[in-house]
């Protein structure tokens, strides 16, 4: 790595004819590292970074040209040995089809944990991080947001705080009356950079969602509701609402663009048109799936800007928009369009997800579904990810939908998790991370979640891992 350090020439006085010059380097461009001040400035304190010069031109002492130049040299080739003793970080990146890292491929088999983002106790994170590092899930995602609106009418939407997780002491962004305010204390980004840095320490690759499409936590609908957004959709195309967006995204971002811990900055959790009809601010009468392409499109880019060494991922449920097709799923009726939004510039790699229980499905259909998403990887040529998938128990679909199912966690699982082999998917992520022996007992569980020491672990989690971490041995 070499620096090109820039210098100033400063003429001091003619001596029998003889030019005296100093040479000084100019500390507004120069790279800082630690512990490196730049030659002839100090610094007025540890604590700034403000220079002043070392001593005034006449009482420096009159050197000639040639042994300026070779302590300039001398002091470029330490900075350059510093620069290159420094390991460069390791980031995911697409290549094809599939993801490497470090010059060889990553494919991967991860878990969504979005209550690590902002459990207090560091020592439960832990705990969970430990956890899924011992099982070989070393992507994580999670929330990169959590919103506290103080100016909320009861009962009044969005309807948030009654989340699985519980409630919390850490939170990210506040709102009063139409006022957001980022969080930067120990209970707010404090907070997250102890995460990111206890993700770097494990070797944990992070996927950080940066709002919600629904109401838990805050999401969309709380930039809605306090700068005047009539609709849910008002979210993807007030001029306002995205600047505000745009604000908390910045703030995050270049937070922690140069952490080797980012797996990939996701625009959002599941963006569509619509919410949930009880919690939410009601579906626009004009929101389709171009409104929430151009919208994708414009923060990707944004992102991009700020930070171009992560990858961007959009957070969707991946369904698709084939015009005249039967299927909800399929039609664009929920304003998403898997292939143009995959296809985005800015857009590394393609997300979906699958819970058939909620949206009336069948396990077959799953596979289906996947299979479609394994042709548009080809098609598309960048990768996929299954980033959320999830099988009730038999206990929480009673409960939950007052139905009963002949098939086992195994027997749909199972065959998803084949299919996500067979379709050479990058990387695949079930819903969610289990952990039994925190501070306060067992991690929230909404149906869905997989707990390690569950006996069916060992086949969904543990022995599916081997299975996709054999590809990078091909």
């Amino acid at each position: 790595m070499y620096f090109f350090l820039p210098v100033t020439m400063a003429k001091l006085r003619r001596r029998t004819g003889h030019a005296r010059w100093l040479f000084y380097l100019t500390p507004e461009s120069l790279p800082s590292f630690p512990g490196v001040s730049p030659i002839g400035y100090k610094y007025k304190s540890t604590s700034s970074k403000e220079m002043e010069p070392q001593a005034s031109f006449s009482q420096l002492p009159s050197l000639s040209l040639k042994s300026i130049m070779r302590s300039t040299i001398a002091a470029a080739a330490s900075l350059a040995l510093l620069a290159g003793a420094a390991p460069s970080p390791k980031y995911v990146k697409p290549d094809g089809t599939r993801f490497e890292l470090d010059g060889k491929p990553f494919y991967f088999a991860g878990t969504n944990c979005y209550w690590c983002s902002f459990t207090a106790n560091m020592s439960d994170v832990e705990i969970a991080f430990d956890g899924a590092s011992k099982a070989g899930l070393n992507v994580i995602r999670t929330w990169g947001f959590n919103e506290v609106n103080v100016t909320r009418v009861p009962g009044g939407l969005p309807d948030y705080g009654g989340e699985g997780a519980g409630p919390t002491q850490i939170y990210y962004q506040s709102w009063d009356k139409g006022k957001p305010t980022i969080n930067y204390g120990d209970n707010g980004l404090k907070h997250f950079d102890k995460v990111v840095a206890l993700a770097e320490k494990k070797g944990i690759k992070l996927v950080v969602a940066l709002t919600n499409n629904w109401a838990d936590y805050g999401g969309m609908d709380v930039y809605n509701v306090n700068l005047g957004g009539q609709y849910h959709d008002s979210f993807f195309v007030e001029p306002k609402i995205k600047a505000a967006f745009k604000n908390y995204v910045q703030a995050v971002v270049s937070r922690y663009r140069k952490s080797p811990a980012i797996f990939s900055w996701q625009l959002a959790n599941e963006p569509r048109c619509g919410a949930d009809a009880k919690r939410n601010l009601p579906r626009g009468p004009s929101c389709n799936p171009v409104v929430v392409n151009q919208w994708m499109d414009e923060i990707s880019r944004f992102i991009k800007k700020i930070d171009g060494s992560h990858m961007i991922s959009t957070g969707e449920e991946g369904f698709f928009n084939f015009p005249g097709d039967p299927d909800w799923a399929y039609n664009g009726a929920d304003g998403t369009d898997f292939y143009a939004n995959t296809e985005l510039p800015a857009v590394s790699y393609g997300t979906f997800h699958a819970y058939p229980d909620w949206w009336s499905k069948t396990p077959q259909w799953v596979l289906n579904f996947t299979a479609q998403h394994g042709i548009a990887q080809k098609k598309i040529g960048k990768p996929v990810v299954w980033e959320e998938y999830g099988w009730m128990t038999p206990e929480a679909r009673l409960q939950n939908l007052g139905i009963v199912s002949n098939y086992t966690r195994l027997q749909a699982i199972g065959p998803w998790q084949k299919a996500v082999l067979e379709n050479k998917l990058a990387g695949d992520q079930f819903w969610q991370l289990g952990i039994s022996n925190l501070s306060f007992g067992r991690s929230t569980n909404d149906g869905f979640t997989i707990f390690l020491d569950d006996p069916e672990a060992k086949t969904l989690v543990y022995d599916h891992v081997k299975e996709v971490n054999a590809q990078n041995r091909k």
